[in-house]
């Protein structure tokens, strides 16, 4: 063989070879966003596995992985976040967060039930808000109290905080929770309200015309379902910034081919502390 003809031959190989792992076995992804907490930083690059098999995506690792909302399917955008659910899973969401199989999870994101506040100490509630960085939500008020909502964490936070003891009250609507299964492929989910809710994208992505939810009931070529049987494996994904990230709570279930794969390694970072370090 020609020194010309073997040199252009080594060449196509090397970049077959970078364009097949790039795109099936390790990518490397900038991170754009604050959106895990402490764990990955905007300006944070990454490895990630793709390569599919068993722990890929794997449960409480942090995963790389694509919206499923139709809207979204022309140029769907890419978000992070840790797997806290896998096919089969029992997920139960209340007030005090998440519960995965009966286990509660420390870090996940919870619910942020309404608590009522004396209204002549709004000004010292603002101001200590605003320290502790804790957001104002669906602020209102009437002659003598004011409602919001925040999580349990912010309410003990801003107890510990505020400059004289007062009752911050749950009421109600903290009552407010679901539970339901993580479906996996070829495997049925029985259909009710929670479950519409949970996985009202994921049968319409499945059943695409065919399928019709109408007044809390799925009608599937115009047959009503108490059952629906899954195409694919799927997945619960939390974000770890409860109040700004992206995740299962807004998105749904995820599907197996959307999951590009585990974070697995920062190879760089702004901080010089973060780089080269293996990501759990």
């Amino acid at each position: 063989m020609k020194p010309v003809i073997r040199y252009t031959v080594t060449i196509a190989i090397i970049i077959i070879s970078v364009i097949v792992v790039r795109w099936f076995i390790i990518g490397s992804y900038r991170i754009t966003s604050d959106k895990m907490g402490d764990t990955l930083k905007a300006g944070d690059c990454v490895l990630v596995n793709k390569l599919k098999g068993s722990g890929n995506p794997g449960r409480n690792r942090i995963v790389l992985y694509r919206s499923p909302l139709r809207r979204d399917a022309t140029a769907p955008p890419l978000f992070i976040g840790r797997c806290i659910g896998t096919p089969g899973d029992v997920i139960q969401m209340g007030a005090d967060g998440f519960r995965v199989n009966g286990r509660l999870l420390p870090n996940a994101p919870m619910m942020r039930p309404v608590f009522r506040i004396r209204k002549d100490i709004k000004e010292q509630l603002i101001t200590a808000m605003e320290t502790l960085r804790i957001p104002l939500r669906d602020v209102k008020e009437d002659s003598v109290s004011l409602t919001l909502r925040m999580s349990l964490r912010e309410k003990d936070l801003l107890s510990r905080n505020l400059a004289q003891v007062v009752q911050i009250e749950m009421i109600g609507e903290h009552y407010l929770g679901y539970e339901f299964v993580v479906p996996g492929k070829g495997k049925s989910v029985t259909i009710n309200e929670t479950s519409l809710m949970v996985c009202k994208e994921a049968i319409m992505n499945e059943a695409g015309d065919a399928a019709l939810i109408r007044d809390g009931k799925l009608y599937i070529n115009g047959e009503e379902k108490t059952y629906y049987f899954f195409d694919k494996d799927y997945y619960w994904i939390l974000s770890e910034n409860e109040s700004e990230g992206i995740d299962s709570r807004h998105l749904g279930l995820i599907p197996i081919d959307h999951v590009v794969g585990n974070i697995w390694y920062c190879w760089y970072g702004k901080d010089p502390s973060r780089r080269f370090k293996k990501i759990k």
